[in-house]
């Protein structure tokens, strides 16, 4: 491999390729999505999110031929019901619709549990199948999908629709706002902030109110406004701020 007539022979063999190291190449989403529009309407969201799966489609149609497998399908229905399991979403999100069509495994609200699922295994498999780029830590799919997505909005207002029921029903139980914090995992303060809106513009239906009910008399832990966002991420929805300085989607804490 080396011009020498007479060997053995050592020399010094420059490492440096001029080119970035694959441990330096920032990780980045296969698709540009279209900047988000700040409305809160069903329609407007089911639209942007249509939009938002339609361009994902290809690299998690990609990523589907490469590993040969999915997680797609806790819901009880596939990838090709992505827009129906959005729409879903979006109607809860909005005006805390429940009505699902048939074929899912789970009535509503813990269909939520799953379809959320569902839709964040969608979106992260499109968004690691992109060939030949820098694999994406664990935080940054979830910065990824909670900051820089429709989708990840949608998820915030699910949660806070179903962390309104929760805490209505805390605060009907006779609950101080410090102990509704701690039931409820958040941060101090935070029933305190909310209660009085609560109180004058719940936005919650009664069927959800008896259904958050259920769960805090049979004393189940796992309450379902804890598992829509995971816990890194509660507390950053003010994050999704666009480039002209504006917090995007409607997004509020």
């Amino acid at each position: 491999m080396v011009d020498q007539p007479t060997g053995p022979t050592l020399i010094d063999y420059p490492d440096h390729t001029g080119v970035a190291s694959i441990d330096d190449a920032a990780w980045s989403c296969p698709v540009t999505f279209p900047a988000a529009e700040p409305e809160g309407e069903s329609g407007a969201f089911a639209a942007q999110l249509k939009q938002e799966a339609m361009l994902l489609r290809p690299w998690f149609d990609e990523g589907l031929r490469t590993r040969g497998r999915t997680t797609v399908g806790a819901s009880g229905k596939g990838v090709d019901f992505i827009d129906e399991m959005l729409e879903i979403l979006v109607r809860f999100a909005v005006a805390g619709d429940m009505e699902i069509p048939d074929g899912y495994n789970h009535a509503m609200p813990q269909l939520l549990r799953y379809i959320t699922g569902d839709v964040r295994d969608f979106y992260n498999e499109a968004a690691i199948s992109k060939p030949g780029v820098t694999f994406p830590s664990p935080m940054e799919l979830l910065e990824w999908f909670f900051l820089e997505t429709v989708a990840g909005d949608v998820f915030y207002q699910v949660r806070e629709r179903l962390l309104a029921a929760d805490m209505l029903v805390l605060m009907a139980k006779g609950l101080d706002d410090e102990l509704i914090d701690i039931r409820l995992s958040l941060l101090a303060g935070t029933t305190v902030t909310m209660s009085d809106r609560l109180l004058r513009s719940p936005g919650v239906s009664r069927e959800l109110l008896r259904k958050s009910a259920e769960v805090f008399q049979a004393d189940q832990p796992n309450r379902l406004s804890w598992t829509i966002v995971p816990i890194a991420m509660r507390d950053r929805r003010v994050d999704r701020i666009d480039a002209g300085g504006n917090l995007v989607v409607g997004a509020s804490v």
